[in-house]
């Protein structure tokens, strides 16, 4: 992918990865230490993600600090070749708003996941940046960003 794309495109490209997948990596920060997470998610509107969890860690990094990195991305086969994203936006937990889970309940693909599981809880993750890159075919590593409604390109710096 050599050219910059239409935001249109590249809203579109974004939502296909999202949708292509179900797991993806959750990055927070506690005190001093950033830790990632495996989670499972779904989407919403406005490209808003939906996180499962049981609890833990990461409830309490994002109580102090709501800033958050989520990843989804292919089978990695070497450093020039993936396609992924990286969404770096705030995180709301349904622990301290009780909407949340009003909302995910809207957008879940599978309602019993909810059901058979009385202490889920959710992470909602707002997106302020999303970094798209496709290099699997030509291994081709620009950049495509989505933020504030605007597409940037960044070229990889190797």
């Amino acid at each position: 992918m050599n050219n910059k794309l239409s935001k249109n495109e590249l809203t579109r490209e974004i939502h296909d990865v999202l949708n292509e997948h179900r797991s993806g990596t959750l990055a927070t920060v506690l005190g001093d230490y950033p830790r990632s997470s495996p989670v499972i998610y779904f989407t919403g509107n406005d490209m808003d993600i939906y996180i499962l969890s049981a609890g833990g860690d990461k409830f309490r990094a994002i109580e102090k600090n709501n800033n958050v990195c989520f990843l989804v991305n292919t089978e990695y086969i070497d450093y020039k070749r993936i396609k992924g994203l990286q969404v770096f936006g705030k995180a709301i937990t349904s622990t301290k708003d009780s909407s949340i889970m009003e909302e995910a309940k809207k957008y879940i693909y599978d309602k019993h996941l909810l059901e058979q599981h009385e202490d889920i809880k959710i992470i909602k993750v707002i997106p302020e940046e999303i970094v798209y890159l496709d290099s699997l075919q030509e291994g081709n590593r620009t950049k495509q960003i989505l933020k504030n409604g605007e597409v940037q390109t960044k070229d990889a710096d190797f």
